[in-house]
C-alpha cells in the first residue's frame, strides 16, 4: 500500500512537471507579426494579443510551479511519515530457516524440533533445561525471543555469541547473530546500536547477509534513525 502510494504521487509529480515543459516551450516561439505591420510599421489599437498569451502562459507556469512544490512537499512529508524503525525491521527480517543453517548438519535434537515447528515457548523452555549450551542454541533462543517480540531478551542472547566468538577466536553463528542483534535494536527503535553493526556487514561482501543490508536504504535508516531520537 505504502508504494502504491508513493507511485500515485511520483505520476501527479511527472505529470505536472511535463505541463511545465509545455508551458516553457511556448513561451519560447516567438511570436509572428503579420506582414502588413512589418511593411508599413504602424501599431495596432486595441488589445494586445500577444501580452494575453504571454501572462496566460506566466500564470500557468506559476500554478505548475506550485503544484511541483505542493507535491514535492507532499511526498517529502508521506516519506518522512511512513518511515520507522519497525517498519525496516518489518520489511528486512525474517525468520531464520534452521534446515538450511550451518548447524543443520548436527543430529537434531528437541530444541531444533521446537523451533522447526515455530513453538517459541518450548524453545524457550528447552533452552533453560539445557545443562551444556552452546553458541547455537543461544542463538536458537535468540530467535524464540525475536519472535516472541521479547527483543531484549533477544539482544542478550545474541550478544552472548559474538562474547563467546570473542574469546575463542571462533565464527560459529558468528553473521547470525550480528545480523539478528541488529534486527533486534531496530524493533526496539534503537536504530543507532544497529547502524554500527549494519555498516559493518554491508562493508563485508562475504557476510551472509550483505544482501540483505545492501537492500537497506540508508535515507531510511537515517530518517528512522532521526525519529527514534526525538
Amino acid at each position: 500500500m505504502e508504494g502504491i502510494r508513493q507511485a500515485g504521487l511520483y505520476e501527479q509529480i511527472k505529470s505536472v512537471k511535463a505541463e511545465w515543459l509545455a508551458t516553457r516551450s511556448a513561451t519560447a516561439t516567438p511570436a509572428i507579426q503579420p506582414a502588413g505591420l512589418q511593411s508599413t510599421g504602424l501599431n495596432t489599437a486595441g488589445p494586445n494579443p500577444a501580452g494575453a498569451i504571454l501572462r496566460s502562459i506566466t500564470r500557468t507556469t506559476i500554478r505548475v510551479a506550485a503544484c511541483l512544490v505542493i507535491l514535492g512537499g507532499g511526498a517529502a512529508i508521506y516519506k518522512y511519515t511512513m518511515t520507522n524503525s519497525a517498519g525496516i525491521f518489518a520489511q528486512y527480517c525474517s525468520t531464520y530457516d534452521l534446515n538450511t543453517s550451518r548447524g543443520a548438519t548436527a543430529p537434531a535434537d528437541e530444541m531444533d524440533e521446537a523451533y522447526k515447528n515455530k513453538n517459541w515457548a518450548a524453545v524457550t523452555e528447552l533452552f533453560k533445561k539445557k545443562k551444556a549450551k552452546n553458541n547455537k542454541t543461544y542463538f536458537l533462543a535468540g530467535m524464540a525471543d525475536l519472535e516472541s517480540k521479547k527483543y531484549d531478551d533477544a539482544i542478550g542472547m545474541f550478544q552472548q555469541v559474538m562474547a563467546a566468538n570473542s574469546q575463542s577466536g571462533s565464527d560459529y553463528f558468528e553473521d547470525e547473530a550480528e545480523f539478528y542483534l541488529a534486527m533486534s535494536w531496530l524493533a526496539r527503535n534503537d536504530v543507532k546500536e544497529a547502524m554500527p553493526l549494519l555498516d559493518k556487514i554491508r562493508a563485508d561482501k562475504n557476510h551472509l547477509y550483505h544482501d540483505v543490508v545492501v537492500k537497506m536504504s540508508t535515507l531510511d535508516l537515517r530518517i528512522a534513525g532521526y525519529k527514534d531520537l526525538n
